[in-house]
């Protein structure tokens, strides 16, 4: 199916209000402009855009394949492809110091507030910290801009929500896909948060994490 027509049957699959009728007019009205507010007019359509097309399941599909956040995109697909479960420890790349984390980043690394602070690794450019969160580990991944894109590959029956990390776009992928990361092998992963702040990507995963428990840890690291 063509991307218009996909387009088209979401069209059909939304429920649009009614058209109130027609008032009579008691005084004149002033025209009403967005000049000068492109921005926030683009930014109201893409939020009802993608509110309408997370809530009809159906439609889903045709617009994931088109889904990226920050270095993030995400590939629908009817069944995943191989790939190893492996501990969040494996393949995350040397130690590395906070100032070699500024400079593969652009700005200082972000840290979750623990202590001691997470031991940083860079691997593809990618900067990574491993702590627990109430006995669990929970793994953040911080991308630039300037990274190859990070894939992840979802099941159509995978939950997708999207949501807000402060005032950040961010996307919760509630049930285990397949992530790849840049020259690595295919894995497994578990409930992970994805959002972009500035010219960084950001990713939390863990098994055991909740969608709460997500929000909260992105929230204290900013």
């Amino acid at each position: 199916m063509s991307l218009e027509s996909e387009l088209r049957a979401l069209a059909a699959e939304i429920e649009w209000p009614q058209t109130p009728a027609a008032q009579p007019e008691l005084a004149p009205r002033r025209r009403l402009t967005w000049r000068g507010r492109p921005l926030a007019l683009a930014a109201a359509i893409v939020a009802v855009a993608l509110g309408a097309v997370f809530a009809v399941p159906q439609s889903r599909g045709a617009v994931l394949r088109f889904f990226g956040l920050g270095a993030v995109h995400v590939e629908l697909v009817a069944h995943l492809p191989a790939a190893e479960e492996r501990p969040l420890s494996v393949g995350l790349g040397p130690t590395i110091s906070l100032a070699a984390g500024h400079d593969l980043l652009g700005p200082p690394p972000l840290e979750p507030r623990s202590t001691p602070a997470p031991t940083l690794h860079a691997e593809d450019g990618i900067v990574s910290l491993l702590f627990l969160h109430e006995d669990h580990p929970v793994l953040l991944s911080e991308i630039s801009s300037r990274i190859p894109v990070l894939k992840k590959i979802i099941l159509t029956s995978t939950g997708v929500r999207t949501v807000k990390v402060g005032n950040d776009s961010a996307v919760w992928l509630a049930d285990r896909h397949v992530v790849v990361f840049p020259h690595a092998a295919p894995r497994l992963a578990g409930h992970v948060l994805v959002w972009q702040h500035g010219a960084l990507t950001l990713r939390l995963e863990g098994a055991q994490l909740t969608l709460r428990d997500a929000l909260t840890l992105a929230e204290s690291i900013h």
